[in-house]
This record gives structure tokens, sequence and C-alpha cells, in this order.
């Protein structure tokens, strides 16, 4: 499960796709804010033509989503829109199949 830190509150739930060159499908991302200014991020591709998914966690740093996938290699990175409406990004797994693509989801 999430390890989100104690006494987080949810502020951020986004919802949209990611389009790779061998994958693509939905994308969740959530941010938190944590007791002493931090703001971790969970989140989790979905794909769309087989079951699998992928978990990835980070932080944002002001508008600036950095993510890793915690199973895969890989990264994650966003940028949040200035009214906190939508993000995008993309992502890119540093290890076989290598694929990469980008990613944009707005909030629920």
């Amino acid at each position: 499960g999430m390890l989100v830190p104690q006494g987080s509150v949810l502020v951020g739930d986004y919802q949209g796709s990611f389009n790779g060159k061998f994958f693509w499908g939905t994308i969740e991302v959530q941010v938190y804010e944590a007791p002493g200014g931090a703001r971790p991020v969970f989140g989790r591709l979905k794909q769309q033509a087989e079951e699998g998914f992928t978990d990835f966690r980070g932080q944002m740093t002001g508008n600036r989503l950095e993510a890793q996938f915690t199973i895969a290699d890989g990264t994650v990175t966003g940028e949040l829109s200035p009214d906190g409406r939508s993000m995008t990004g993309t992502y890119r797994f540093t290890d076989f199949p290598f694929d990469q693509g980008p990613w944009t989801a707005t909030k629920r």
C-alpha cells in the first residue's frame, strides 16, 4: 500500500492518460501536504491493453513533480498548471522495454 506520512492531507487528486511507444492507458496522481511542508506524491500508470500497472512515488517542489517507479527502473516528471487544475509531463522506463511518452491529467 501507499506509505503516506502520518498527518498528511490529500490536496490534489488527478486523473488522465499516458501515451507511449509500446504502452498507453490511464494515469492517477495524488498529491499530499505533509507536516513540515513537504508534498509527497503517489501515482500509478495502468495499461489499457493488459491488466498491468506500475506505481511511482516522489515529491512536488513548487509546481514541479519528480518521481521514481517503485518496482521498475524509471522516472515520472511533470509540471502543475498555474491554476492547479491540471498536470502534464513525461514518463520514462530506463530498462526494457524502455518505453517513454507524455502524460496529462486533470483534477477530479
